[in-house]
């Protein structure tokens, strides 16, 4: 039997496709090689949604398996992304109407109760209660209600209605912030193409209100939920559906606009050596704390920019970025796809109106490192670097740690009841000028989260990399150790043709307890070790208003160093690396210089809040948008009446 791909390229029905499809032997070639493809022939854009329908179609026959079995327990907006993906597969569409039917009858119907028109989360499983899954579930119905209207039963199509009419319902009293950017987007997008599909003017205007809302956010401060490799491809595909999809000819134009700015993010923010999304992150938990996740790669797969096939992700988003790609008329544009092979980058954007609400990606071929101005949420990731190369090397990343373990490998249930991992808010002033990054940290936030006993600032690190120092002397990484370090301490890395110093200049302690300093490895199979000063660590303990938040200062130096002399060199500047310090009116003031470059940083200990930020004596600037100060949003948003 010939492979799905195969089969695909002779069923697929032209009416909804407007792109050619590669000749059979390259299809033959690439359903048994394309697995180790790599950047040497880079496979065409036919190839790639090609390889896609395989996994596609592996994706919708397990999740129907699931959703038919005697006890059935799948996530229900997979269930209705395999009905999708069925539809896109020129399956049956009787496949794909069973699919909808089995979420239909899931859905709250009666008018009185306040679940009218809900979904649940995942069918067998009524612990989580997550609200957004009317917004997931009904995104695929919407386009296959659209794209696939002709291949449906009218039966189907009539019973359909009722219940478009009451998720639109639940989507309509499902209130959601413009900051939450991914179900923002997922709610205006689907009043849109629910209200189109089923004739609901007032669920239209709404959507394109909530839109209108979105774009002056947007314009003005920036994507809230930012550079997330979770969420940041779903984002991006709830406006590009939208917009391939919709029959308002004069919305479609600012939707595509929407889109285009979407991809210079996502462009901007490629580290080609990593072939993924880098740089500080708003959410990234999929796989812990130490590995970027795949859902972005999938986006960048099938623009054109990434040659090896992503990583698996979830079913239901692997059909619907897949989808998203065949919609498109073509790639996104090359000017802004090009962004992501610069060889070096100057990323700035801003994620909200609130001082510090900025983002700094300095990347490099070999090193990227980059800082947020603010905390985010507990799955964030604010301050980072990564190595490229072709190693699996953990992420690095500052971790305030209320479990004696930052990796993101302990998870916790959330308000939903999803367990996802965590870790402790905190207040930053955070300064960078490319591979210079200093950062005071206030922990405040971090003592109302319950009684601990724990809590720790860490830098995670990577081990397995060419070389570790500490203090100048080589570590052994091939075991686990623990070192006592210092305030004065230096940790120096080594990867390929880039090295990076990190050092925790300053500390203070909780509950009465002094500082602790230490480099460790748990001898964990990631090989992540961590370089931290513990604050407190004891027999659980609740902070009182009595108590003084602790605090710590984070110092960053990154560097291309090709050669011996060069890493040399560094070192040298690493250890000359001194921070100057003071505490006046309660302004904790921090300078500390490289070169060239001075960066200073300021925090009131009193109200907890940012108070300076300068480069050379310069206040910090910040930017919706920008690459090397191309102003991006002024070249997508900005054309926009």
């Amino acid at each position: 039997m010939l492979p799905v791909a195969i089969r695909f390229l002779f069923t697929r029905s032209r009416r909804f496709s407007r792109r050619p499809w590669p000749a059979l032997p390259a299809l033959l070639l690439l359903a048994g090689s394309h697995g180790t493809a790599g950047a040497a022939d880079s496979p065409t854009r036919a190839e790639r949604l090609a390889w896609g329908a395989e996994r596609v179609a592996q994706s919708c026959a397990d999740i129907e398996r699931d959703a038919l079995a005697p006890h059935p327990t799948p996530s229900v907006r997979a269930v209705a992304a395999a009905a999708l993906g069925f539809l896109e597969l020129n399956e049956p569409p009787q496949r794909a109407e069973r699919l909808v039917r089995h979420v239909f009858a899931l859905q709250d119907l009666d008018s009185n109760s306040p679940g009218y028109g809900t979904v649940p989360w995942q069918e067998g499983h009524p612990e989580i209660k997550d609200a957004n899954a009317i917004e997931f579930t009904m995104q695929p119905v919407a386009v296959l209600l659209l794209r696939h209207r002709a291949k449906l039963s009218p039966a189907f199509l009539q019973d359909a209605v009722p219940h478009v009419h009451a998720a639109l319902a639940a989507i309509r009293r499902h209130r959601v912030p413009v900051r939450y950017s991914n179900i923002y987007l997922m709610k205006l997008a689907n009043q849109m193409l629910l209200g189109q599909a089923v004739g609901d003017a007032d669920a239209r205007a709404e959507g394109r209100a909530n839109f209108a809302a979105w774009l002056a956010e947007t314009r003005a401060h920036g994507i809230a939920e930012y550079d997330s490799p979770v969420y940041s491809p779903i984002q991006l595909d709830c406006l590009a559906l939208a917009a391939e999809l919709t029959d308002d000819f004069q919305l479609r134009p600012q939707l595509r606009a929407a889109v285009e700015f979407y991809w210079a993010d996502l462009a901007a923010n490629y580290f080609p050596a990593r072939q993924t999304m880098t740089g500080p992150a708003s959410r990234n938990y999929n796989s812990g704390f130490l590995v970027s996740d795949s859902n972005v790669e999938h986006a960048y797969y099938f623009a054109g920019l990434r040659d090896r096939p992503p990583r698996d992700t979830l079913p239901g988003d692997r059909i619907r970025v897949w989808t998203a790609a065949r919609l498109a008329d073509s790639p996104p544009p090359s000017n802004l796809l090009s962004l992501a092979r610069s060889p070096e980058r100057i990323v700035r954007s801003r994620f909200g109106a609130e001082p510090g609400r900025d983002r700094y990606l300095w990347l490099t071929p070999a090193l990227a490192i980059g800082s947020a101005g603010a905390y985010y949420g507990p799955q964030d990731r604010g301050i980072c670097a990564e190595f490229g190369g072709d190693k699996n090397l953990p992420l690095m990343s500052f971790v305030v740690d209320p479990f004696d373990a930052p990796f993101g490998t302990v998870k916790t249930p959330d308000r939903s009841g999803h367990n996802k991992p965590v870790h402790l808010p905190y207040v930053p002033a955070v300064v960078q000028a490319q591979g210079l990054v200093l950062a005071l940290i206030d922990l405040a936030p971090a003592l109302t989260n319950g009684p601990g006993t724990n809590l720790a600032s860490n830098f995670v690190l990577p081990l397995r990399v060419d070389t570790v120092l500490l203090d100048g002397h080589r570590i052994d990484v091939t075991k686990p150790f623990q070192r006592a370090t210092g305030p004065g301490s230096v940790v120096i890395l080594r990867e390929g043709g880039a090295a990076l110093a990190v050092r925790l200049f300053a500390a203070t302690g909780a509950g009465g307890q002094q500082p602790v300093w230490s480099l460790e490895y748990d001898g964990n199979e990631a090989g992540a070790g961590r370089i931290v000063v513990h604050h407190y660590r004891g027999p659980a303990r609740q902070s009182t208003t009595a108590d003084t938040a602790p605090r710590c200062g984070l110092l960053l130096l990154g560097e291309p160093c090709a050669t011996d002399a060069e890493f040399a060199a560094f070192q040298k500047r690493a250890r000359e690396l001194q921070p100057r310090e003071e505490i006046r009116d309660g302004i904790w003031r921090v300078r500390a210089q490289s070169g060239a470059v001075e960066l200073e940083a300021g925090l009131n200990l009193r109200t907890h809040t940012l108070a300076t930020r300068r480069v050379n004596g310069q206040s910090w600037q910040t930017e919706v948008l920008s690459v090397n100060g191309r102003d991006l949003a002024a070249e997508t948003l900005g054309r926009l009446p």
